[in-house]
């Protein structure tokens, strides 16, 4: 009798839960995912509690604490291997976006780029998948360790170019020659981080256009970080002026133009400087600083733009490049 007044108790409580905790659990997921939605941010772990994990949950409880069902039952270790491949999606998703992502709590800006999240993803899905067949299935790890062990020879010869891309771009992570927001220089190809990935690199250019660098061509190709040791630029802008305008006259010309505009640093501040004596003019440098390489392409423009309308304010000369040709004529001779 009291057994059965025992397993009356424990049923009713677990009916409890599903009639009255579930239901709170989904209703709760559903006020955070709304609450989240218009920013479309970190709405992912919601949906997995809302959609995956409570009707997972509820259809597990029924069968095991309120039919009865033991725990060797197929059904019930199926339900439990989903149960916990939907936790661990939900608590990666969860971690990432409160630690790691762009609107992480602690920074608000990215900690960890996707490749090394992808890759701690990979590792904890690893864990968690062992102690699921040891555990719920009873497989034995060792004979499954050394059945991968075989396989793996096969699987790396057949995917050498996808595991390329993967450990380059681990040594990427590693080495960190550059993070998301940087803008760099790889080969003829300038651009500004947008993600790094277990497979490639997307950059996006200054022309709106975005290119996708494989990691096994990064690791062959010379990396410039325009954006380190910190964000500020250095540009170094050449023209032309006659051989009859002096240099002291022109670089005060350059100088009172470039310290007009709003977007280059005082500090460093710019430098004229004079940089060669050529065939038809004399070139100088205006070397000048710029808070974020971004600016540079606009920048350029409006600096020669008003050069240009301060040479002829200042009646300097860009004169433009000359050849002088002698021709002889050569008269036939009439005695042959």
């Amino acid at each position: 009798m009291s057994e059965l007044f025992n397993l009356q108790n424990w049923t009713s409580i677990w009916g409890g839960v599903i009639l009255i905790g579930l239901p709170i659990l989904f209703a709760f997921a559903t006020y955070i995912y709304r609450k989240r939605k218009p920013s479309g941010i970190g709405i992912i772990p919601p949906q997995i509690v809302r959609f995956l994990l409570v009707p997972f949950l509820a259809f597990h409880l029924i069968l095991q604490k309120i039919i009865g069902l033991s725990s060797d039952e197929i059904i019930i270790k199926i339900s439990l291997t989903i149960i916990t491949i939907i936790l661990i999606s939900f608590l990666f998703n969860a971690i990432n976006y409160l630690f790691f992502s762009e609107k992480n709590i602690l920074t608000k800006k990215e900690i960890i780029p996707r490749l090394g999240r992808d890759v701690l993803h990979i590792i904890f899905i690893s864990i968690i998948s062992a102690c699921v067949l040891s555990n719920i299935w009873g497989l034995d790890l060792g004979n499954l360790l050394t059945a991968l062990g075989v396989s793996s020879l096969v699987i790396g010869l057949a995917l050498q170019e996808p595991l390329g891309n993967l450990f380059n771009g681990v040594s990427l992570l590693m080495a960190n020659p550059f993070k998301k927001g940087d803008w760099i220089s790889i080969g003829d190809e300038v651009g500004k981080v947008a993600e790094i990935n277990w497979r490639s690199v997307k950059i996006h250019t200054r022309y709106n256009e975005q290119i996708i660098i494989p990691n096994n061509l990064l690791g062959k190709e010379k990396i410039k970080n325009l954006s380190r040791p910190n964000k500020t630029h250095a540009e170094l802008l050449n023209f032309s002026f006659s051989y009859g305008d002096t240099p002291e006259k022109v670089k005060q010309v350059l100088l009172d133009v470039v310290l007009k505009n709003d977007k280059v640093l005082k500090n460093p501040a710019p430098v004229a400087l004079t940089l060669s004596y050529d065939d038809f003019a004399i070139t100088y440098g205006l070397k000048l600083y710029v808070k974020d390489f971004q600016d540079i392409i606009l920048l350029n423009d409006e600096i020669m733009t008003d050069i240009y309308l301060a040479a002829a304010a200042n009646n300097l000369t860009m004169p433009y490049p000359r050849q002088e040709l002698d021709i002889k004529i050569t008269k036939p001779d009439t005695n042959t």
